[in-house]
């Protein structure tokens, strides 16, 4: 009975103190990152060049500034791209990331978004376009 007790108050110690290193000087909870998804709408046309645009949405427990970076599958990494999360007036707190990508030549990729200072990932997704109808002037004419 003794050691679970002890165990017990243990436990309860050991829960109070990671609760409390989460507290910035003066008592206020540290900045964290609950949730990241990104989506993309690829060009709705078969015609090249069209825009494609991409968005993130960074979700965190209080209003803040969020570094987040753009990955491509298997490719290369851009950022950090600094989002300004603001409460969303039902207790939440969020902050998007917008850009328009102009897709110039067939794509058929994936991205995600992160923020590794946060621990936290999007979901992958898609980017595709055919892009089967070139206007882009790169073309030679032959007769």
């Amino acid at each position: 009975m003794k050691t679970a007790l002890i165990a017990a108050v243990a436990l309860a110690t050991i829960a109070g103190n990671a609760q409390a290193l989460d507290l910035q000087q003066g008592g206020q909870p540290k900045l964290k990152v609950t949730k990241l998804q990104m989506g993309i709408k690829s060009p709705a046309t078969n015609t090249c060049p069209a825009d494609a645009k991409l968005t993130a949405w960074v979700f965190t427990n209080k209003a803040g500034s969020v570094p987040i970076y753009i990955a491509r599958n298997g490719g290369n990494v851009a950022g950090p791209y600094m989002v300004e999360t603001k409460a969303t007036g039902n207790g939440k707190f969020m902050g998007t990331y917008s850009r328009t990508l102009s897709i110039h030549q067939p794509i058929d990729a994936q991205y995600r978004a992160s923020a590794p200072n946060f621990g936290q990932l999007s979901n992958w997704v898609p980017l595709k376009a055919s892009c089967k109808i070139g206007l882009g002037g790169n073309e030679v004419l032959q007769n």
